[in-house]
């Protein structure tokens, strides 16, 4: 589940993601006066099965049941932990569209929970989704061609960052633009060929403000034409870079 939203007096909208229909949304009658029903389904990244009823011509249906398959509340109770799941729900609910299945998603937000809960860094889980996102939707930015001549770079060019794109260095460089490190690289590299749990980076690599977050968020933002709004929240659990 990716969040609820409230809905006149008593009701909530439910966001579910399900790995063969996309992103789905559902009406909980009655969930925000009593908790009996739903109680602890309701809470984010929870994954249950869900039974509803259908309604002709109505885009809503009306939930009839939920039943918890895995809970992921308890590593929640964790301030960073919790802000970067609420990142990995505003990016997974800006990219899946209703109706058409993303079963890579699916099984992408399952394994980042999975590595979240067992210890990984939110900021590394963070990047590391940001990266898959872009790359399973065909717009991970080329790393490996300069954007502005198209000259091809060695494994050894200096490469920079200016927001979604990557130059080289004989191209003139906007102002704010940032050097993609040695480290910065190791971590994409670590990105493309590991799972989330056995994902490594540096700690300056995944930084926000760092030239990884520059990169990956404006292609992200790009890709789905909004601002996200959660990042805040986890660089201010994170007191600017670092779980506590």
């Amino acid at each position: 589940m990716l969040g609820t939203t409230e809905l006149g007096e008593a009701d909530l909208i439910v966001t579910l993601l399900a790995e063969n229909t996309g992103r789905l949304r559902g009406v909980a009658p009655s969930a925000r006066k009593s908790r009996k029903r739903f109680g602890g389904r309701l809470e984010p990244m929870t994954r249950v099965v869900v039974t509803w009823a259908q309604r002709e011509g109505r885009e809503l249906h009306r939930i009839e049941s939920m039943e918890t398959l895995r809970s992921f509340a308890n590593m929640q109770s964790d301030p960073a932990r919790q802000a970067a799941c609420a990142v990995l729900a505003e990016i997974t609910t800006a990219v899946v569209h209703e109706g058409e299945a993303e079963p890579r998603t699916y099984r992408l937000l399952g394994a980042l929970l999975e590595a979240l809960e067992g210890g990984l860094d939110p900021w590394l889980a963070v990047r590391y989704a940001e990266y898959w996102t872009l790359r399973l939707h065909g717009v991970l930015p080329d790393l490996d061609t300069c954007a502005a001549c198209g000259t091809e770079l060695a494994a050894s060019d200096a490469r920079w960052v200016a927001g979604a794109e990557v130059l080289c260095r004989r191209c003139p460089k906007p102002a704010g633009a940032v050097a993609l490190s040695a480290a910065d690289r190791d971590a994409l590299a670590s990105f493309a060929r590991s799972e989330p749990a056995a994902v490594v980076a540096s700690p300056e690599s995944i930084r926000p403000d760092g030239a990884l977050d520059r990169l990956l968020r404006s292609a992200l933002e790009g890709f789905v034409e909004r601002s996200f709004r959660t990042y805040r929240h986890l660089r201010a659990a994170t007191r600017g870079g670092r779980a506590s």
